[in-house]
């Protein structure tokens, strides 16, 4: 137990200052996201959900 508390207390967590930064999609993609229904969608629909919370994520790292 001794050797396990040695090793993590020489963890040291990484500090990562370089956030990608993405491109906005824009209002032409906006339109066409408007269109597009659920029905049938719905993996693209959960893909998407996936994207905004990479993008909620990356806003906190700023």
């Amino acid at each position: 137990m001794l050797v396990g508390m040695f090793c993590l207390c020489s963890c040291v967590r990484e500090n990562y200052e370089n956030c990608p930064i993405f491109p906005v999609a824009g209002e032409s993609v906006g339109g066409e996201l408007k269109n597009i229904p659920y029905n049938g969608y719905e993996n693209f629909w959960e893909w998407l959900g996936r994207i905004n919370k990479l993008r909620q994520e990356l806003d906190l790292c700023n």
